[in-house]
């Protein structure tokens, strides 16, 4: 199970076989000493389906099976927020909403998200939104390549990757493009797949090695 630390984001691998008997491990990060406490996934799926749903949305302990889409959306606009879960929804998606930075770091402690949504209202982003992305940057890259991120503003420019650089995503659009979405994603993801085919082929081949 994929573990991330709560004060400095890294990564850590923990087999849920080597967890004790309840379930609950706890363990000092060798980064920055901060102590995570960690929860196999299949300890919280054993609860009733009410304790179930109360724990994982609190927390962000949720188990996805092997291969399922999932996607995180910070849409503060009602109406784009029904229209994105719709959207991504009909392409297969499993989605969950955040409205703050401690939202995001719980969902992204148990699990790497296929892609992120950042909605902003303004010209400027709200301080929810900013946290969002200052989170979402503090990211070790090994992880933040492995998720999509999408901010949505008035003047997002689809074709212009330095502006999607300079605000910490991987594509900018604007609300008129969101009932395009799914061609927008199909062609973006086509881009960054082969941007990054040569580094994930070699990290693959490195881990092997290593294993």
């Amino acid at each position: 199970m994929d573990v991330i630390c709560t004060g400095c984001s890294r990564h850590y691998k923990i087999a849920e076989e080597k967890l004790p008997s309840d379930g609950v491990a706890y363990f000092t990060c060798p980064n920055c000493k901060e102590r995570i406490e960690i929860r196999a996934p299949s300890k919280v799926i054993s609860l009733s389906a009410h304790e179930r749903t109360v724990t994982t949305e609190s927390q962000g302990l949720e188990s996805f099976e092997p291969g399922t889409k999932t996607a995180l959306i910070y849409c503060p606009e009602s109406q784009a927020r029904e229209l994105l879960q719709k959207e991504l929804s009909g392409l297969g998606y499993e989605v969950r909403l955040i409205n703050q930075m401690d939202d995001i770091r719980s969902r992204l402690r148990y699990h790497i998200y296929d892609l992120i949504i950042l909605y902003q209202n303004g010209p400027e982003p709200e301080d929810y939104l900013s946290n969002i992305q200052k989170y979402i940057s503090s990211l070790l890259m090994d992880m933040r390549r492995k998720i999509f991120v999408i901010h949505v503003y008035p003047k997002g420019n689809r074709l212009d990757s330095m502006q999607a650089f300079s605000m910490g995503a991987d594509l900018t659009i604007s609300p008129s493009d969101l009932k395009g979405l799914s061609e927008i994603l199909f062609k973006a993801f086509d881009a960054k797949e082969m941007a990054y085919k040569v580094f994930f082929e070699c990290k693959a081949k490195v881990e092997e090695e290593v294993l």
